[in-house]
């Protein structure tokens, strides 16, 4: 077996975790027991002489207000932190610190009654820019965090002459709040408790559909999370948009979403989820095509996907212009569906003699040839390939799962990553890595496409020798299920013939 021995290497983004803050921090979100109230519970409080409709609460303890006040914040100034179908945040007014009653903070869209006063701790106007940037409208909203009696709150007023011109990813209410909410007395012992309230438009108006439900329940928990952690710290565990800056990539992944999605998602032939795969590859590709247009060459780069699978990552560099052919051991049922001008191979392929003769080598949760693949860049040496890895589990030159003693901190995936980072350096590449704006908890990817003077021929032709003794092929899904069938034939026919031997 080839090198499994774990290198030393530095440590990949979100391995970098201190153990012991982050054991706090599961411990303080342990404590989360949220209530809701709809489904025939309405719950209401009110505030400056307003009413308002408790949607969600959550008893809270060892966190202060102030961690609360920083937590609004953050997401004052990144609202695509909690409302995904926002790209950015536009900040057009940093409003004044004066102390005003919570009714006069608001909008028109507000009452007019007199309040308690409050201090208002921040007011900010900012434009929510969707992703959809042709189909959904940018929206208007204050943002004022204030102070009363009975704790702290922030409050989000859209500006919007009619509730019909509020876009769907926001909640269609008057506005709605997040409160932290201080206990009644002086027994320190009391938990604060978080609450979201809105100023719905209509009764149950924003409590209405099981997707409405889910926005409130999702909220609830990042504001408990959030807010019960800030006191660890911040402690960003990915850097994303390294290689490719985020506008880039959105940019071209609306515009791939919004060219292949809507058949792919209609029409998808496999038993897999189709909302899965179909956004995480168009994802994908717009990625790798967001980085194969910085490469200067002024031409389409050419491409091999080895473990391509279902094809479709394939199938769309190919819809986009690029030339290239995906291969795997068996077809997938969904290659009938592609048309001829998407070219895939159902092989096996042998890697330690394979030679691509492309720009890239792809190699998106291949499996077993993941290893190989810096090992077949390096060996391609006509056409010098450069490679994009995803890698998913962990497999070793020989194609059996591998098995790691991990560091304090370490997942085994990024131990992974960490070997086969090890192993694309002694095949002479510079090592670049990026994690991926996907559906997938295994979104780290790997890139080579500079090369080191000093590579040692000789360590590159080891590995391929040894791994020629080594490597078994997976055995392919449809002899696997011709085993399964002629087994269960088996089993079905063991008692008759039984039976028959006793009538005999």
């Amino acid at each position: 077996m080839i090198a499994t021995s774990q290198p030393a290497a530095p440590a990949l983004g979100a391995e970098a975790t201190n153990t012991h803050i982050e054991a706090l921090r599961v411990a303080a979100f342990a404590k989360f027991k949220p209530e809701y109230f709809w489904d025939g519970v309405v719950r209401e409080t009110e505030l400056a002489g307003t009413k308002w409709r408790i949607i969600a609460s959550a008893d809270i303890e060892d966190a202060e207000d102030t961690h609360f006040i920083d937590v609004v914040g953050k997401w004052t100034l990144s609202a695509e932190t909690i409302i995904p179908p926002v790209d950015r945040t536009q900040i057009l007014d940093l409003g004044s610190h004066d102390e005003i009653s919570l009714s006069e903070a608001s909008d028109s869209c507000c009452g007019g009654h007199a309040g308690e006063p409050a201090i208002d701790i921040s007011r900010v106007r900012r434009v929510l820019v969707p992703k959809r940037k042709g189909k959904d409208p940018l929206l208007t909203e204050d943002v004022v965090v204030s102070r009363l009696p009975s704790g702290v709150y922030a409050r989000f007023v859209p500006i919007v002459s009619d509730p019909a011109g509020i876009p769907f990813y926001y909640p269609n209410v008057h506005e709605y709040a997040f409160g932290y909410v201080e206990p009644e007395g002086e027994d320190g012992h009391c938990a604060s408790t978080l609450v979201i309230l809105v100023r719905e438009l209509s009764p149950d108006s924003a409590v209405a559909t099981a997707k409405q439900q889910a926005i409130w329940r999702d909220l609830i928990k990042r504001l408990f999370k959030w807010t019960a952690t800030e006191r660890f710290g911040y402690q960003k565990r990915v850097t994303l948009d390294v290689m490719v800056d985020y506008e880039t990539y959105t940019s071209k992944y609306q515009e791939l979403k919004a060219r292949h999605s809507p058949y792919w998602v209609a029409n998808w032939p496999e038993q897999t989820d189709a909302r899965k795969f179909v956004y995480e590859d168009i994802a994908i590709a717009s990625w790798i095509i967001c980085l194969w247009e910085q490469s200067g060459t002024g031409r389409r780069q050419t491409f091999a996907d080895l473990g391509c699978g279902n094809g479709l990552l394939v199938h769309l560099l190919a819809a986009e212009g690029y030339v290239g052919y995906g291969i795997d051991q068996c077809s997938r049922k969904v290659w009938s569906h592609y048309g001829q001008a998407t070219d895939l191979r159902a092989q096996t392929l042998e890697p330690y003699s394979f030679v691509a003769s492309v720009d890239w080598i792809i190699g998106n949760h291949a499996d077993e040839l993941v290893p190989w693949i810096p090992v077949i860049a390096a060996q391609s040496e006509a056409s010098r390939p450069n490679f994009v890895v995803i890698p998913c589990c962990p497999h070793d030159f020989s194609g059996r799962k591998m098995t790691f003693t991990t560091a304090a901190g370490q997942s085994k995936y990024h131990a992974y990553a960490a070997y086969i980072c090890d192993v694309a350096k002694r095949c002479g590449f510079e090592v670049e890595r990026e994690y991926l704006r996907i559906p997938s908890t295994k979104n780290l990817a790997l890139v080579g496409r500079r090369r080191a003077a000093d590579v040692s021929q000789a360590e590159i032709d080891h590995m391929v020798q040894a791994g020629r003794q080594e490597f078994v092929a997976r055995v392919p899904d449809s002899v696997k299920n011709e085993l399964r069938r002629a087994k269960a034939q088996a089993r079905k026919q063991a008692p008759t013939a039984a039976q028959q031997h006793l009538n005999d």
